[in-house]
């Protein structure tokens, strides 16, 4: 089997960026668990559920080391709690946009992988008949399981019944409680947060992908 020069160096770059990938991807993992924690306190927060919000001063004055009972107590009454829930809706816009340029960072390396292979098959002159040096390619494709693409999706249903409860929650108990600047900064918040949830759900979804004529 003829080899041409540089194939070798054009491999090892194939299984590097393929190590990067599968980095960015454990990290990409990592930020969607944190978002669905953040989401999902927040949600609770603004929602009001019984004890959230005592759990919330309970835990940062531990943080802080405030034991003494009757600070805790005044602090329960008078701690910022929509200030608190408006920061995290900043933290949110921020997970949401490490999300989605993870996703789509790991989208990018496999379609260049999947090019990588074609060039590494005719350096070495492969035969068609060969599945060497087609994992992310021809392989990939024809190896794929029926509900894979449901994976993603899934992923973006669970994100949707938090995100979208919680955004629509906390402008609602803005305006509704007179505190229109913070309601006008949520609002500011929130439009470019499901702009970019939109955006991510359309990328890491091939179910979405494929309903809308993209490629798989």
């Amino acid at each position: 089997m003829t080899m041409r020069p540089g194939t070798e160096l054009i491999a090892d770059h194939y299984q590097k960026t393929f190590e990067l990938t599968l980095t960015v991807w454990e990290q990409r993992n990592r930020t969607f668990l944190i978002l669905l924690a953040v989401v999902g306190a927040a949600t609770l927060l603004t929602f009001n559920v019984s004890e959230a919000q005592p759990l919330l001063v309970d835990v940062i004055a531990s943080i802080l080391s405030i034991d003494d009972a009757a600070r805790r107590a005044e602090l329960r009454t008078s701690f910022p709690y929509g200030l608190i829930q408006s920061i995290l809706l900043m933290v949110v816009l921020y997970l949401m946009l490490i999300l989605y340029h993870r996703t789509t960072a790991i989208l990018r390396n496999y379609e260049y992988l999947s090019a990588l292979e074609h060039e590494i098959r005719d350096s070495l002159d492969l035969p068609s008949s060969m599945v060497s040096f087609t994992r992310e390619g021809r392989f990939y494709a024809k190896a794929t399981v029926r509900l894979a693409p449901a994976i993603g999706l899934a992923y973006v249903l669970m994100l949707f019944f938090l995100l979208v409860p919680f955004l629509g929650m906390r402008i609602v108990n803005d305006f509704t409680s007179g505190q229109y600047w913070f309601g006008a900064i949520d609002i500011a918040l929130a439009v470019p947060t499901l702009m970019f949830y939109a955006a991510y759900a359309f990328s890491s979804s091939g179910f979405l992908r494929r309903l809308f004529g993209n490629r798989p």
